[in-house]
């Protein structure tokens, strides 16, 4: 995910959220995967919802999903300007920080 900038990242009450703008309609964030379970939130735009190389929803703003630990996912921008929120527990920050993720 080197190529997206990363807006913000903020741990305020025990949570630790990381906010990805996606420019273009096609942009994507990459399949990767993590060791927690986490949610995204989708702040602005849409987005494809992909898990385990499987679409499983299009997301809009407004919408949360739960990501569970261990799968791979992905998403892919449907609009411009597209907003992805992932918000972890702190417990799970440190393997995100480390992995760049």
């Amino acid at each position: 995910m080197s190529e997206l900038a990363v807006e913000s990242i903020h741990e305020v009450c025990g949570m630790y959220f990381r906010s990805v703008l996606l420019p273009q309609r096609g942009t994507r964030i990459p399949q990767h995967t993590h060791d927690h379970a986490h949610a995204n939130y989708c702040g602005a735009g849409a987005a494809q919802f992909w898990r385990d190389g499987v679409h499983v929803q299009d997301v809009k703003a407004g919408d949360v999903i739960e990501i569970q630990a261990g799968h791979l996912h992905e998403f892919v921008a449907l609009e411009d300007n597209t907003r992805l929120t992932c918000v972890h527990d702190i417990a799970s920050a440190e393997s995100i920080k480390v992995r760049g993720l």
